[in-house]
């Protein structure tokens, strides 16, 4: 029986009687000796110590060579690493044969490294290998309970549509909140239905009567109006600030041009002077003789500059008395030597030049000629004030109005980003993003379902300083390249003997650090090591001179 007493001869000499001690010292002597013999060296160390050897962390040497030369066949022996530790995790070290954290693993152990696992393949250019990515919402109205849908599956309490909420936003714009829940895994209803406006959306445990309800997003428009010279991908946003936020629009188709011929468009060709925004547009036949319903409205102005005018209307008014209660309170304080502007009532307003046309349309695009424009401003064009060319201010915008040719009119949009707080049948104006010229007049629809603007996850696919081409030798799907402060031809057998996959290239970036603390790297053949290299050197095998920017590769 094995017991916990590791040495057996401090206790020989009490085991003998005591006249032992007088009559036969020499024998005890001998038996200590043995016992020693043995406890040291002979089987009895070896028997009481096994449970010790048993365990990797407190085994002899030889026991470890032992499984190195069984389980660890073709390691070299003389491995920085802790052999016994190594011996301990063989087997995490073969399970990871062929990946990257194999590798990483490798370099741990055998050399207290850390190594970096390149892959040229990522680099490699794919067709059609792009990933582009759509965010789908849905806009809901304010609850208390709507950050707790977060990460939950939602059903639609109409539709029964299911989604999982990967995310719950809360927008402030226009100083209102605006919820959102960014949804994906969508599932439609028994009936094939999607989400729906206006239903509430629950999940398990959720009361029907606490839950939010869908909103709508926009989700197409229809074209009321439109301007000439569009072209197909043009990307239009809304002009119109007093409306929602982030909705955009790409041109997704433009009018037969023979379809579009009573179509007018209006060409802002000199914005005259002394115009207010509430100024009065009037449209008239000049060669047309069909078609209704063309105009705008004056958009904007620049240049603006204040305007005084009076308010007190004086006409041909025959046997009508003078009185403050016809024509102003000022007359009660005024006699007969008063000057007429301080007994009438005057204003001021703010001026300038039309800048900008709104809510263009061209009505029921039945023109089969050109329109005659006049736009006059009520409160300036009376006083007579003449411009450079002898017309009179608030009457000298020159706005032609001719029959479209029928080119690049635009015919249909389609939602690239459906934004948030808007509503079915909203009239918007939009405009090009590239030069900010209005381009068409909307009718909105809106859905259950919004989006936002797509975007490509990440530069796969696409040919630029990251991506390259596969040439068969370092950038292809079998090849990976080792980064680690050590020399290839330290490491390449044990690396091919134990973790690199067969059929695979290997490629080696070995880093040093000099005096200056400044990386750079060495160029090796597997079939010729080259030592001693230094940085300006020139040298048969590399071609050229060596510089510290440079990063070369090993092939094996």
């Amino acid at each position: 029986m094995i017991t916990e007493i590791q040495n057996i001869a401090p206790f020989v000499q009490k085991q003998f009687p005591s006249f032992f001690n007088e009559d036969g010292p020499n024998f005890i002597q001998f038996v200590k000796a043995y016992y020693e013999w043995m406890d040291e060296q002979g089987p009895t160390y070896k028997a009481r110590r096994l449970e010790s050897y048993n365990d990797i962390d407190t085994t002899t040497q030889d026991y470890i060579q032992y499984f190195i030369d069984k389980y660890m066949n073709g390691i070299p022996a003389n491995i920085l690493a802790n052999k016994a530790l190594l011996e301990k995790h063989i087997l995490d070290v073969y399970r990871s044969k062929g990946s990257i954290e194999g590798l990483k693993l490798l370099f741990r152990l055998f050399y207290n490294l850390e190594a970096n696992i390149y892959l040229p393949q990522d680099d490699i250019l794919k067709t059609s290998d792009g990933k582009w990515i759509v965010k789908q919402y849905l806009e809901v109205d304010e609850k208390d309970i709507n950050f707790s849908y977060n990460q939950k599956m939602i059903k639609g309490s109409t539709s029964g549509a299911t989604a999982h909420v990967a995310d719950c936003v809360m927008i402030n714009y226009n100083d209102k909140l605006n919820h959102l829940f960014y949804i994906t895994n969508i599932v439609e209803g028994p009936t094939g239905l999607s989400f729906q406006k206006g239903e509430f959306l629950t999940y398990d445990g959720v009361d029907v009567r606490q839950a939010p309800k869908i909103l709508g997003s926009v989700t197409s428009a229809d074209i009321v109006g439109s301007t000439e010279g569009n072209s197909i991908g043009e990307i239009l946003v809304p002009t119109n600030d007093y409306l929602g936020e982030g909705l955009k629009f790409v041109v997704s188709g433009l009018l037969d041009p023979a379809k579009a011929k009573g179509y007018i468009t209006f060409h802002l060709q000199d914005g005259g002077l002394g115009y207010t925004i509430n100024s009065n547009v009037y449209v008239s036949y000049l060669s047309a003789s069909t078609g209704s319903g063309a105009g705008f409205v004056v958009k904007a102005i620049s240049n603006p500059q204040s305007f005084t005018y009076n308010t007190n209307l004086i006409g041909p008014m025959v046997g009508v008395a003078i009185n403050a209660s016809t024509y102003g309170a000022n007359l009660n304080n005024t006699n007969l030597f008063s000057p007429l502007s301080s007994a009438l009532t005057d204003s001021v307003t703010t001026v300038g030049t039309i800048s900008a046309l709104g809510s263009v349309t061209s009505g029921d695009r039945n023109y089969n000629g050109s329109l005659n424009v006049s736009v006059i401003e009520p409160k300036v064009f009376g006083y007579g004030i003449a411009d450079k060319n002898g017309n009179y201010w608030g009457g000298d915008a020159i706005i032609p109005a001719n029959l479209s040719t029928g080119n690049g009119v635009i015919a249909s949009v389609m939602v690239i980003s459906s934004g948030y707080d808007f509503n079915e049948g909203d009239m918007l104006e939009v405009e090009c993003t590239a030069n900010g010229a209005l381009n068409a007049e909307l009718l909105l629809h809106t859905s259950g379902i919004g989006i936002e603007e797509g975007y490509w996850q990440d530069d796969s696919g696409f040919l630029n300083s990251d991506k390259f081409i596969q040439d068969g030798d370092y950038y292809q799907v079998h090849s990976y390249e080792v980064q680690v402060e050590k020399s290839l031809n330290k490491y390449i057998d044990i690396l091919k003997k134990v973790m690199h996959p067969v059929g695979n290239k290997i490629f080696g970036k070995n880093l040093y650090n000099d005096i200056d603390d400044s990386t750079f790297a060495l160029s090796y053949e597997a079939d010729e090591i080259w030592s001693g290299a230094t940085s300006g050197n020139s040298y048969p095998w590399s071609g050229g001179t060596l510089a510290n920017s440079d990063i070369a590769t090993v092939l094996v």
